[in-house]
């Protein structure tokens, strides 16, 4: 006879550990210390096997019932469930907080797909945006509107790719949560159509798509020939500071193979350091049309005190906010709506910090990791603004 929820809550300890069959296979250990767990046994190849399901109450009856279930249908189709246990596509899932099922996902599953970089920053993301948030929560109570509540306020304050990554991760810790049983398939489908379908997208990603044809039409619409101009064009395809542009010298441009060599001297060592920033084709022309007029001066763009001087950094900050008065965007969050532009369009997160001159923190990368792929990456950037600019961007 099967077993009730009522057989399974009164189940105590006895002398000796004992079982409480359910049906097919699945049946309630109790200890003599009086923990419970779920375990399923089965046949394959010949041989008798049982695999952990499990604690109760953490896995209920009906949570037991269902990954029992899925074990069958692995036995079904030639599949030693054992098997996937020991490639940590688990069965046993931990406890139901939400803090508990993210740390599950973290170390036993995300730890193997990413580098231990990587693994540390979306640790930390996940602590201090998540788990401060709703850690704290059964997981299966946390709802779509208290995720995208989360995200948009970290928008609001500037911080667009922390609020989008921070979605990405909980779809993640949600999916693990559904692969052990902790959250039924009908709850994780529902939060995962409701942050990612059509109409439902978070506030903050809207305004970021109006901030960015406004940035497009307000920058490259521009048709002057001015140094603060063309720096201002500069600043945005490659996502530098007002610092590192006006500071760029013609010595360090090799426009033949499309590169800005930024040197560098460490504090520490005195040691000098190249820093290779690929220039997408709109930025080599533009500096081919400037170097007839400012090639002979030290700086690409001089100042008005002379060759040995360069334009201000105050000057192209001013600039950038007085094109998107209406909506402002600074140089800060600049490069916070480049990396959720590049996002949309399947770039890495690892990939997209180490393209970005001002590293923030969340990411403390080599700036010279993934060389072509960065190289490609800012050539989309700066095609997805010339889009942006003429209607035409492709959606992904």
């Amino acid at each position: 006879m099967a077993l009730t929820a009522a057989d399974v809550r009164n189940a105590t300890a006895l002398a000796k550990p004992y079982k409480l069959n359910d049906s097919k296979g699945l049946f309630l250990l109790v200890e003599t210390d009086g923990q419970r767990t779920w375990k399923f046994s089965y046949r394959f190849h010949d041989r008798d096997k049982v695999i952990t399901l499990g604690p109760y109450p953490e896995v209920s009856l009906q949570s037991a019932r269902e990954l029992r279930n899925e074990a069958r249908e692995l036995i079904a189709d030639g599949t030693d469930p054992l098997s996937r246990c020991e490639k940590r596509e688990i069965f046993r899932p931990s406890v139901s907080t939400f803090e508990a099922v993210a740390n599950d996902w973290l170390e036993r599953v995300y730890r193997l797909e990413v580098s231990e970089e990587q693994f540390r920053r979306t640790k930390r993301q996940l602590e201090n945006y998540l788990i401060a948030s709703v850690g704290k929560r059964v997981v299966s109570e946390v709802a779509p509107e208290d995720l995208k509540s989360l995200a948009n306020a970290l928008g609001a304050e500037g911080h667009v790719e922390k609020g989008k990554r921070v979605l990405g991760i909980a779809k993640r810790v949600y999916q693990h949560a559904r692969d052990t049983g902790v959250a039924g398939y009908q709850h994780t489908a529902a939060l995962h159509r409701r942050l990612t379908g059509s109409g439902t997208e978070p506030e903050f990603l809207v305004s970021t798509r109006e901030k960015l044809t406004q940035l497009a039409t307000g920058v490259l619409g521009q048709w002057g020939r001015t140094g603060s101009t063309a720096a201002l064009k500069l600043m945005v395809w490659l996502l530098a500071k007002p610092s590192e542009i006006v500071n760029a010298r013609w010595s360090d441009m090799d426009l033949d193979a499309g590169e800005w060599r930024i040197r560098r001297t460490q504090p520490e060592t005195g040691e000098e350091r190249i820093i290779t920033v690929p220039l997408p084709r709109q930025a080599v022309e533009l500096l081919r049309e400037l170097e007839p007029l400012t090639g002979r001066h030290e700086y690409v763009f001089p100042g008005s005190g002379g060759k040995k001087n360069h334009l201000g950094a105050s000057t192209i900050s001013g600039a950038l906010r007085k094109v998107t008065r209406s909506n402002p965007v600074t140089p800060d969050t600049l490069r916070t709506l480049a990396a959720t532009a590049l996002g949309e369009l399947g770039y890495q997160a690892e990939q997209i910090q180490a393209q970005l001159l001002d590293q923030n923190d969340d990411a403390v990368l080599d700036r010279d990791h993934y060389p072509e792929k960065r190289r490609e990456m800012l050539q989309a950037w700066a095609d997805y603004l010339e889009g942006s600019l003429l209607g035409k961007v492709a959606r992904r």
